[in-house]
């Protein structure tokens, strides 16, 4: 009597199993909250099924080691740069045709000479604004939150980082 159960258990189990491994993350953490509040033998084989799950995508999951420096990526500032000049380059064609217009007197090369001076200037200038703006949306500030607001999760994951600190002998 009691085999066909067991059986039954096992397949929703191995069902259950199958099913975490096509769900995000946001999925995960639902249904780890759900199962937490389920009472008996399968919720805990469930909320076993779910950390192992959780292990395995930590595990998966490369580190990331945060950047030493201002890292930029060089696609976006190759990228960038290449705006800021060609838009201070048309700027600086059409400031000069200006200039040369008005100025017959004066050689066409001495009329070009400053406004491409100050369109290079203008494209140092803002080519670096552009790569800091980018790199600032890149890598956004981290946020202090109180340990109190964490889930169990972000605590579990604290009281690890503090044992192995310790371990280390960084926290006394």
């Amino acid at each position: 009597m009691t085999t066909p159960t067991v059986l039954d258990t096992a397949a929703v189990l191995d069902r259950y199993r199958a099913g975490l491994r096509d769900v995000p993350d946001v999925e995960l953490e639902r249904r780890a909250a759900t199962v937490a509040a389920l009472p008996g033998r399968l919720a805990a084989e469930l909320r076993h099924l779910i950390d192992a799950e959780r292990e395995y995508r930590q595990a998966v999951r490369r580190p990331i080691s945060p950047p030493s420096g201002p890292v930029l990526n060089r696609a976006r500032v190759a990228a960038a740069a290449a705006g800021v000049v060609s838009t201070g380059a048309v700027g600086a064609v059409f400031a000069g045709r200006a200039l040369a217009e008005h100025a017959d007197q004066v050689p066409q090369a001495l009329v070009y000479s400053p406004a491409v001076a100050v369109g290079l200037v203008a494209v140092v200038a803002g080519g670096s604004r552009l790569a800091r703006w980018f790199d600032d949306r890149r890598h956004p500030l981290a946020e202090d939150i109180a340990e109190a607001d964490l889930n169990p999760l972000g605590r579990h994951l604290l009281a690890q980082v503090r044992a192995a600190r310790q371990v280390r002998g960084e926290v006394s």
